[in-house]
């Protein structure tokens, strides 16, 4: 049986930092950059993905379109959470020296934030309408 340890600080910077550039889809074990990133924390991938849906809990965007990340987000990640959207400029300075420094290098798998807070945009679509003269139903 494995010993569980709590995350550090470098682990948790590592951790937020994957999460805001990763899309929540891509959030599973089975990613190579969370499997590339597990390995360089010492940690299963398993693991780095469970911390990754845990925060995806505590995220007001996930969770207000009725997503939800597992239940066990812990007070360290309770409080990063805060610390990022207090200074959010720093706290992604640290944590993208934290990926450097682990030389974590997924840039290409990973989308670039230049801030966290979403922003809308207005678009223009158009739709096929009219084309069903051709379906009659059968008795």
């Amino acid at each position: 049986m494995s010993i569980r340890r709590n995350w550090n600080r470098q682990e948790l910077l590592l951790a937020f930092g994957l999460y805001c550039q990763m899309p929540f889809g891509k959030i599973h074990s089975r990613n190579p950059i969370i499997i590339k990133a597990a390995r360089l924390l010492g940690r299963t991938p398993s693991a780095l993905a469970m911390k990754l849906t845990n925060i995806a809990s505590i995220d007001p965007e996930i969770t207000s379109t009725g997503r939800k990340g597992l239940s066990g987000a812990s007070n360290a990640d309770k409080e990063m959470w805060a610390e990022m959207h207090n200074d959010w400029e720093s706290f992604m300075l640290e944590s993208s020296k934290t990926l450097n420094d682990l030389r974590l290098d997924a840039s290409e798998d990973l989308v670039c934030l230049e801030s966290y807070v979403g922003r809308m945009r207005t678009v223009e679509a158009k739709a096929r309408i009219g084309q069903n003269f051709g379906v009659a139903s059968k008795r």
